[in-house]
């Protein structure tokens, strides 16, 4: 081939790959429900299309195409909102002072895997987990079963002394997504979000997959938790074993199960978002958004005002789901007040498809 039919198709590579680059770094700022579900799973595929646009930019730059190779690493640095969200930077995290800070997990159990977890003389290792962080108030996401209270179960019920020693306050919403473990006094109010989340289970009824709760600190402190359970994208076994490049399903099915959740999770970020402006100045968000950083669910519970544990005080990408080559950062702890986030910790331990995930603020 002549060089300068070379030099086109090399020039034409960049372009594609930066128009890819461009439209992930900002398909978030389009809502699903008007624009389509492409933009949305391009976002969602974001940490991956940024890498490999690294890639042709260093390749472009060996093969001595310095034009080509500056305008694909440009396009990159144009999506620094993205970039940065996805792959935080922080040389430096402030220290908590004694007495001065409390720490948050949140943690979508699976429901403790209850067909896969069969021994009933030890406590769940979930739970063994969370009592181990020790931290000042867990979240639990997706800890029922077929309407039947976690502490209901023959791997956590017996240790339920135990339990309350670390939390003596705990909530019992048996139908829900949400539970919380806390050592402080609290008052829990459902938020319902507006579609139905279990719409695949339907023997189980469901509330709500949200709620705001108003916990007492020390020193007369005040604090929102709201938790909330996001739809999934409802993918059943052998649409998941696509994934796992195994199997085979209609492509038709399912994209239109893709856009459902993310048109679902469109609505229900913006009901979550109006609680949130109504809610006290001092708030955490623990939530199972199954969506990234950066996706239009994420900057609208994000809005103006709050910030992202993880985007302070971490650095580099993480992945908090951890099931059939997903490995997506899809759960969150988002907060706003008179705290400060100085520490993000993600807890690498087997027991669910996600991990947990731990902030330490400081007032």
């Amino acid at each position: 081939m002549p060089r300068h039919g070379h030099n086109r198709w090399l020039a034409a590579l960049a372009v594609v790959c930066s128009f890819v680059t461009l439209v992930a770094g900002y398909g978030g700022w389009l809502a699903p429900s008007r624009y389509g579900t492409l933009p949305a799973l391009m976002v969602l595929a974001y940490p991956i299309i940024a890498c490999l646009q690294l890639v042709v930019s260093v390749l472009l730059l060996m093969l001595g195409h310095q034009r080509a190779a500056l305008a694909a690493g440009l396009s990159l640095l144009a999506t620094w909102p993205s970039l940065r969200a996805n792959f935080p930077v922080n040389l430096r995290t402030c220290a908590p002072d004694e007495g001065n800070h409390f720490s948050v997990m949140s943690y979508n159990v699976a429901s403790f895997d209850i067909n896969a977890w069969t021994d009933t003389t030890v406590m769940h290792p979930a739970m063994r987990v969370v009592l181990k962080q020790n931290a000042d108030m867990v979240i639990l996401l997706q800890p029922t079963n077929y309407g039947k209270g976690y502490d209901e179960r023959k791997f956590i019920e017996p240790w339920l002394e135990e339990i309350d020693r670390c939390y003596p306050y705990r909530s019992h919403s048996r139908y829900d997504g949400v539970e919380l473990l806390s050592k402080y006094p609290f008052k829990a109010q459902p938020l319902s979000l507006p579609v139905h989340s279990y719409r695949y289970y339907p023997y189980v009824t469901r509330a709500t997959n949200s709620y705001a709760f108003d916990i007492q600190l020390p020193e007369g402190r005040q604090l929102r938790l709201v938790a909330a359970y996001m739809t999934s994208f409802l993918l059943e076994d052998d649409e998941r074993r696509v994934l796992d490049s195994v199997g085979y399903v209609s492509p038709g099915r399912l994209y239109a199960k893709l856009s459902r959740a993310f048109a679902d999770r469109e609505l229900q970020s913006k009901k979550l978002r109006d609680s949130l402006d109504l809610s006290p100045a001092n708030v955490i968000v623990c939530t199972d958004l199954n969506d990234v950083p950066q996706s239009f669910a994420y900057r609208t519970l994000m809005g103006h005002d709050m910030s992202d544990a993880y985007g302070q005080c971490h650095t580099g990408y993480v992945n908090t789901f951890n099931g059939h080559n997903m490995l997506f950062h899809i759960d969150h702890i988002l907060y706003r007040g008179t705290m400060r986030a100085c520490n993000f910790e993600r807890l690498k331990v087997p027991y669910s498809d996600h991990y947990p995930i731990v902030a330490t603020f400081k007032w």
